[in-house]
């Protein structure tokens, strides 16, 4: 059952990164629940109707957007936890943000028989020099 569930939510995390760069406002209006937030890389926080407007009104367009390894997984009874490093380059404001790799946390809750994404974080990896003694 744990195994079942946890596919039908990466399977739709997997349709809303379609969405996000397709730009298809009626899968993005079904996989984010109303309550939606986004919290980029640099800290900034978007609600669901916010993050829709950047994205139709092309201030925000995502060039590429992609897993890039496995997605893990927590189920609980009723809210499921993503955690998956991705590859992302994209276009913010008319500012080239170069591709780099993030880890996403999303959570999914069930509503109306559907896994919603109600919270995203990303965070950017950024390689550093390891440290020597």
């Amino acid at each position: 059952m744990t195994d079942d569930v946890a596919g039908q939510v990466i399977k739709a995390e997997q349709d809303r990164i379609r969405c996000l760069l397709d730009v298809d406002r009626d899968t993005y209006e079904r996989l984010h629940a109303a309550e939606y937030r986004l919290c980029n890389p640099t800290g900034t926080v978007w609600t669901k109707a916010e993050y829709l407007d950047l994205l139709t009104t092309g201030r925000v367009v995502y060039r590429e957007l992609g897993l890039t390894g496995d997605v893990d997984a927590i189920v609980g009874t009723d809210v499921v936890v993503l955690r998956y490093r991705c590859v992302i380059e994209l276009t913010v404001d008319g500012a080239d943000i170069p591709r780099h790799e993030a880890w996403h946390t999303d959570v999914y809750t069930k509503s109306g028989g559907t896994w919603r994404c109600v919270w995203s974080q990303a965070t950017g990896i950024m390689d550093l020099p390891s440290a020597t003694p």
